[in-house]
């Protein structure tokens, strides 16, 4: 099955959402720019396999936020074995309980997550208008520290640190911080990516989620949070061979007109974020061509190749808060998850 097919098509460019919650999104307009699918009797065979070692958490504890920010869970994921692009080990995950919108930065040590937690603060509370009442942690050392402490006092924010041995308590951060490295292991792996890129695909797949539906709310995490249904028809399959429209003002006569690239991500500003596999080089640009089912050929360096998901006659169903199904392993590690 070729990703010709639109349902299959929608089905990538969501990093591998079930077509039940696909459909779902465009038939209670959740998002724009989603077009009616058929759901097919297919499945990728890959995400059948994430099924089969789904590890299950435990029942989380009542919602009590009553409004955005009431309420934040916080979890760090790492180390990572290979580092990111951009030279990092860990990321941090900030998730508002009400509208389960969520946050990542990618950190090159455990020391950044107050830094982190300071500059998060400033976004949500100049986006909302809003303070965080409420945060939530494991007892990890970076929460724990005078300093982190001492900055929850000063700006009014009650700091919840679980206690050991009892996850449900945090549920939501892990749940989504899992969701996010299934969904990561996947994107590496359907066209062949380098570990290295493990930052870019943990990005990209929060940005998506936070444009998915959950189980418990009527909205995406996105609308709930800005007021607003969010535009999909920008969404490309991850990875995918694009090319970079280059401005006369910038080559010359004979000069080719576009420069390969591959796409990494999506700026808040509406441009794509890109890379150049020969220079190594991140860009951004809103005047970009796709070939989505091609991928860089990362064994040559040299030249693109067409790449093609197997599929296989399984059926699909939807996880609990549309959590992502546990992948095969595909060694890219971590030491430990919180």
């Amino acid at each position: 099955m070729k990703i010709s097919d639109e349902a299959w098509l929608w089905h990538m460019r969501y990093d591998h959402l079930n077509f039940k919650s696909l459909s779902y999104l465009q038939s209670n307009e959740l998002v724009n720019g989603l077009p009616a699918i058929k759901i097919p009797k297919d499945i990728c065979q890959h995400c059948f396999l994430r099924k089969q070692s789904r590890k299950l958490f435990a029942k989380e504890i009542a919602m009590r936020a009553k409004q955005i920010l009431d309420v934040v869970y916080t979890d760090v994921c790492g180390p990572f074995d290979t580092l990111s692009l951009g030279g990092s080990k860990y990321f941090v995950s900030f998730i508002d309980e009400f509208s389960r919108m969520m946050w990542i930065q990618l950190m090159k040590s455990k020391d950044e997550v107050l830094q982190n937690f300071k500059s998060f603060k400033l976004e949500v509370k100049n986006q909302s208008g809003k303070k965080i009442k409420v945060l939530r942690s494991d007892g990890g050392g970076e929460y724990t520290s005078h300093e982190f402490s001492a900055f929850c006092e000063a700006n009014g924010i009650k700091h919840e640190i679980i206690a050991p041995y009892t996850p449900q308590h945090n549920g939501m951060a892990e749940r989504r911080n899992r969701t996010v490295m299934n969904m990561t292991r996947y994107m590496l792996k359907q066209k062949g990516l380098p570990h290295s890129f493990w930052g870019e695909a943990v990005v990209t797949a929060c940005y998506v989620l936070n444009r998915s539906p959950t189980k418990k709310l009527d909205k995406v995490p996105e609308a709930i949070w800005s007021g607003h249904t969010p535009s999909v028809k920008h969404l490309r399959v991850f990875s995918c061979l694009c090319h970079k429209h280059i401005p006369d003002q910038k080559r010359k006569k004979l000069d080719d007109k576009s420069e390969v690239m591959i796409l990494i991500g999506y700026h808040t500003a509406g441009a794509y974020k890109l890379y150049n596999p020969i220079t190594k080089k991140v860009t951004s640009s809103r005047d970009v061509t796709f070939e989505e089912d091609k991928g860089w050929n990362w064994d040559s360096n040299t030249a693109p190749v067409q790449k093609y998901v197997p599929f296989q006659l399984i059926d699909d169903q939807q996880t609990e808060d549309n959590t992502m199904p546990t992948p095969p392993p595909i060694q890219l590690q971590m030491s430990h998850l919180h």
